[in-house]
């Protein structure tokens, strides 16, 4: 999750890439932010920096890559919900409209990857999937995996904080619930937030014909990714 293109980071990326590619993986899950959506920001862009043309064609170059590995599914997070969030206020009469979605400008039917948009939960296996906005996970400065366990009090994962982490927890019957946040994948010292606690990283999900599920969340240090 959190790549940010046109502002994602290539060594990060091809890491996780090839790690994927060596474990065989099946699907590959683009769980929010793929994009920046810098220009459609409310806070003030810079007109300097890259403009939402430059970001469509990079992240479509991105798609054409990586569905030559697997089956794309492309979660929309809350900085791609900013095109939406922009014609609410400015160009309402064009909501609806096919032309002005932002799966239509990247061309994603083409490119054969599924968008997955209005903050649905997905499903891998048994394991619900969010992209964190929809449970307003905004700020959280200790565990995010905590912060999540104590909005669904049930096994998830998430993205949108750029920290990976984990937590788990027992019900007073003895079932264990566990939840996960992913890293990111985008520039780690962005111009709005200089320093912050975020690490590089992405996970692998093996699901069993029973929808049973194991999460294997992975931090990547130098240049390595290695389990946390």
């Amino acid at each position: 999750s959190d790549l940010h293109f046109p502002y994602h980071n290539i060594g990060a990326i091809s890491e996780c890439l090839n790690y994927g590619i060596s474990k065989g993986i099946d699907a590959i899950l683009i769980n929010g932010d793929a994009m920046d959506c810098y220009q459609l920001s409310k806070f003030n862009p810079d007109p300097r920096k890259r403009s939402l043309k430059e970001e469509i064609a990079a992240i479509g170059e991105f798609f054409d890559i990586i569905t030559k590995i697997a089956p794309v599914f492309w979660k929309l997070g809350n900085h791609e919900e900013r095109l939406e969030k922009l014609l609410i206020r400015n160009a309402a009469v064009l909501l609806g409209i096919e032309e002005f979605q932002l799966e239509n400008l990247v061309h994603t039917r083409q490119r054969n990857v599924e968008v997955i948009k209005d903050q649905r939960i997905i499903y891998v296996g048994r394991l619900p999937v969010v992209h964190g906005h929809e449970l307003q996970m905004n700020g959280v400065s200790v565990n995010p995996a905590r912060s999540l366990f104590l909005r669904t009090k049930k096994s998830a994962l998430c993205g949108h904080l750029h920290q990976t982490s984990s937590h788990n927890e027992s019900t007073i019957d003895g079932k264990l619930i566990s939840t996960w946040s992913t890293g990111h994948l985008g520039d780690p010292h962005p111009q709005y937030a200089r320093i912050n606690k975020w690490n590089h990283g992405c996970c692998r999900i093996e699901v069993d014909g029973d929808g049973n599920f194991e999460v294997v969340n992975l931090r990547l240090i130098g240049n390595k990714l290695y389990r946390s």
